[in-house]
């Protein structure tokens, strides 16, 4: 059944369908007591923001790697 939440990031007022928690439960294998925090909009930003952050960390690794070969 649908399950109101309110969105951790912006406060606004979602509904996490039922649809959406089949989708997560049965096909993502996502764990069986969590729910939904964040509305799209905001999920998409936090994935922005993590991919990011990795590429940013994957080229620091990446030029510590290359000035160590460098000594």
């Amino acid at each position: 059944q649908d399950v109101p939440f309110r969105c951790q990031g912006c406060g606004k007022e979602e509904t996490w369908t039922a649809a959406q928690q089949k989708w997560w439960y049965e096909v993502a294998k996502g764990y069986v007591y969590s729910t939904a925090k964040l509305c799209r909009p905001c999920r998409t930003k936090a994935q922005a923001r993590r991919a990011e952050a990795r590429r940013v960390h994957l080229e620091g690794v990446a030029r510590k790697k290359a000035a160590h070969r460098g000594d």
